[in-house]
This record gives C-alpha cells, sequence and structure tokens, in this order.
C-alpha cells in the first residue's frame, strides 16, 4: 500500500507499509522550476592578507611577514584564511569553466555597477560581510544570489549556504539545475536622502581612511550635485545605523514615524533601522534582554521574587528570540540606542525606543554623522540633512534556500 501527502512546497513524499509491518518514506522533488546561469558574477572577499599587504605594498615577502609578526598578528592564520578563500575562489571558477557558464571574478576593490548589470546571478564567496556587500548592489528583486562560506570553521555565515557546499561546489548547479530549491525574498531598506551635502563621498567602515574608492559610490555629475533630492545607491539588508562617527558624542536627531506630521528631538547613541533579516544580528544584540537585567527589574518590583539560573535564562531566551520577525516582512524595527531621559530632556511622548514602522523619516541635527549600510558602506549625514527610510516590494533580494 502507497499513500502521497505534499508536506513542502515542491516535494512530494510516499509513505509505503511493506508485508512485514515496516514503513518506507520516500521523498521526491517536484521539478516545477529550474534555474540555469548564463552570466555569473563572483564578488569574492578581500583577506586581511590582501588588505595589509597593499597597505605595506613597499615591503619584500620576507619584511612584510616579519612587521606583520612583529605588530602582534598570527601570520600563519593570516596567510591560511586567505589561501582557503582563495581555494573556493577556484573550485567556483573551475566549476563555471566546465559547464561553460561565463563569469565575471570581482571584489570590493574592483567591483563596478556593469558587472551586476550584466550577471544573471550572483555567488558571493567569503562571509556575511562579502554576501552583505553584494546584496546592496543588486538593484532588482529577479537577480539570484547566493553565498558560500569559505571559512565554516571560524565563520558561522548566517546568510550563507550550509557548509557542505564549500567543498561541493558542483553540487549547487546540480541543485540549480533540477530545481531542488526555493526562494527567499528577503526584504531591504531603501534610502533618500533631501537638502544640502547629499552628494558627500562615502566610505567604507573596513577602510581606515573611509574612503570606497570606486566610482560606483561616487559621482562626477554637476547637474546631479546640483538637486536637492538623492536615492542612494545602495539597498541595506540587514540594518541601517545612523548617528555620530564618534561613538563617545551624542546622536542629535529629530525622528518622525510613518507619515506622521511630527518630528520629535531624540538625543542617543544612535539609531539602527533593521529588516527581518537584520533581527537576528545588531538589532537583537542592542534590545536583549540579559539575567542580570531580568533580575535587577524583578528585584525592583517584588524583593521577594527569586528566579533560578534555568528559570532566568529560559525567559531571557524567549524574550530574545521574540525580537526576530520574517526576512520576508515589509516591516522595519527601528531601535535608539541609550536614549537620553531627564528632567530637562524627557523622552517624547509619542516615540517609542524601540518599534516597527514602514516608513522612518530622520533630519541630522549632527556635525560628523554617518549613515551605513549594512556595516559596511556610509556617507556623511550632517546638519540640515534628512534621510527617509522605505521598503518596497520591489527592493527584495532574491535568495535561494536548497532543498533536503
Amino acid at each position: 500500500m502507497i499513500a502521497f501527502s505534499r508536506f513542502r512546497k515542491n516535494i512530494l513524499s510516499t509513505t509505503s507499509w511493506l508485508s512485514n509491518g515496516s514503513i518506507v518514506l520516500k521523498k521526491y522533488v517536484h521539478k516545477n522550476i529550474n534555474f540555469i546561469p548564463r552570466h555569473v558574477l563572483i564578488v569574492s572577499k578581500v583577506s586581511r592578507y590582501q588588505v595589509e599587504r597593499i597597505r605595506e605594498s613597499q615591503l619584500s615577502d620576507d619584511d612584510f611577514k616579519r612587521y606583520m609578526i612583529e605588530r602582534g598578528t598570527d601570520y600563519q592564520r593570516m596567510v591560511e584564511t586567505h589561501e582557503k578563500n582563495k581555494n573556493v575562489q577556484e573550485q567556483v571558477v573551475k566549476t563555471l569553466k566546465k559547464l561553460n557558464i561565463q563569469y565575471i571574478l570581482k571584489n570590493r576593490l574592483t567591483i563596478e555597477k556593469f558587472d551586476f548589470d550584466w550577471a544573471d546571478f550572483v555567488i558571493s564567496i567569503g562571509g556575511d560581510g562579502t554576501f552583505l556587500l553584494a546584496a546592496n548592489l543588486i538593484f532588482d528583486n529577479k537577480k539570484p544570489v547566493i553565498g558560500i562560506n569559505s571559512d565554516p570553521d571560524m565563520s558561522e555565515g548566517y546568510l550563507m549556504l550550509d557548509r557542505y557546499f564549500t567543498n561541493n561546489i558542483s553540487r549547487i548547479f546540480d541543485k540549480l539545475k533540477n530545481g531542488e530549491f526555493e526562494y527567499l525574498m528577503r526584504t531591504r531598506i531603501r534610502v533618500t536622502l533631501e537638502g544640502d551635502g547629499i552628494w558627500g563621498v562615502p566610505f567604507h567602515m573596513h577602510e581606515k581612511a573611509r574612503i570606497c574608492g570606486q566610482e560606483i559610490f561616487c559621482t562626477n555629475d554637476k547637474s546631479a550635485e546640483a538637486q536637492k533630492t538623492r536615492r542612494l545607491p545602495w539597498l541595506a539588508l540587514n540594518e541601517v545605523f545612523i548617528g555620530e562617527s564618534l561613538s563617545a558624542r551624542t546622536s542629535s536627531l529629530k525622528i518622525k514615524i510613518n507619515d506622521s506630521n511630527d518630528y520629535y528631538q531624540v538625543k542617543s547613541s544612535g539609531v539602527c533601522v533593521s529588516t527581518g533579516t537584520g533581527s537576528s544580528s545588531w538589532y537583537r544584540a542592542i534590545n536583549s534582554m540579559t539575567t542580570q537585567m531580568l533580575r535587577d527589574i524583578v528585584q525592583f518590583v517584588d524583593p521577594n521574587k527569586n528566579y533560578t539560573d534555568e528559570e532566568a535564562d529560559k525567559i531571557c531566551n524567549q524574550f530574545n528570540e521574540s525580537l526576530l520577525f520574517p526576512p520576508d516582512d515589509l516591516a522595519m524595527s527601528y531601535a535608539i540606542r541609550d536614549i537620553i531621559m531627564n528632567e530637562i530632556w524627557p523622552l517624547p511622548k509619542k516615540i517609542n525606543p524601540r518599534d516597527f514602522c514602514n516608513k522612518l523619516t530622520i533630519k541630522s541635527q549632527c556635525y560628523d554623522a554617518g549613515l551605513v549600510f549594512d556595516g559596511g558602506i556610509g556617507i556623511p549625514f550632517n546638519m540640515d540633512t534628512t534621510a527617509i527610510l522605505e521598503t518596497h516590494p520591489e527592493d527584495k533580494l532574491r535568495t535561494i534556500k536548497f532543498l533536503d
């Protein structure tokens, strides 16, 4: 006897009862979709070894090694990490050549807008940071992207494929061809700037000089610079952070929620605006409950109440998990960090330090602030500049989730 049941999208299961009473369960992938890329853009990680070697390009290899060791760097580990990334990169290229698929290999230092226009599939190699960079620069919801973790022993790679695929690159393309996957459309944040100073030179948080160095990040169009409105050429997958560059300096911002007519003056350590994807990252770290916080609150409310360590951990874990929301949810959630509350500067009555919204308008009252996408690309955000943060279905990122 055989029974059929569909228990996941695109998967059909059969359950067979044999004469000896045993049960055999088989799964069949229902191949109603497949994807065979023609033009692949590989966005590879810039390793620390590469960055340091560029900075110290005047040194010979031996002098460079000696210099790094004297600085206290684990030179061997740095080189091994670089070689791991290079090895995965070579395996991807080898697989694409074997499949006769055209490709372009780029990294953060060499990537251009044309590369994304040309490609119909994007592969990031490295960790979450490299994946986020690629996600920032894909400007439609039809181009799929995946991430291959080049060092799964040292990097969790929350946004990357399972570590199995690091050493089994060909299986990625087998699954794509066989339709053994589903799309997960992740919401991203669009930012539009208004006012003066909106054409400032962008920077990258990984660089000491805070300069990206590629034309894709800048404009030389003088007619564009005369305009007072600018949609920024990046989309945030995790979060947008707005605040003073010097963390010890108070960030002064005016905030308007959704389509309200009222702005609320807020002094804080900055504002983090997160998507569902980012709700498990920095946003969660900002808002997480610790057992110490829980015990302090309970002790204040009821001095006779005590929780065991196990009970306290369970409550905190449940609360912290409740902060997460689905990656395809069009809502954003903002968190105002270390908001200042005193008699002179009271908390505005109609704004919560943390809440959901569909649109956020923020006016800068800062002097050396930045608006940063996913902890990577940033742009100056100072006095008399306004940022409008929104989400739109057409801005979602098409990611791939392989089926078991």
